[in-house]
């Protein structure tokens, strides 16, 4: 399988929620509900972070994305928001 990671598209948000929901799901439990609600954001919140940050996506195949990861730069300093 080829995956391929490029910078995600504002049409591939419900991609990236899927994809955050799918990998963090079995995990809900062991996070607050605040921090869940951070790690699986909610559409929404995932376009406003496009617009403030870098969003790449990693696709396997033609379509499926398997991964994210958001970074922004400001300055000197970088922030790696998830991954």
């Amino acid at each position: 399988m080829i995956i391929t990671i490029r910078k995600a598209l504002a049409g591939e948000v419900g991609g990236v929620r899927r994809c955050l929901a799918g990998a963090f799901e079995p995990f809900r439990l062991q996070y607050t509900p605040g921090a869940f609600a951070d790690t699986v954001p909610t559409v929404e919140t995932i376009r406003e972070r496009m617009r403030h940050m870098t969003v790449y996506i990693a696709v396997a195949g033609a379509r499926e994305i398997v991964g994210t990861v958001a970074c922004e730069v400001d300055g000197v300093e970088g922030h790696v928001r998830g991954m």
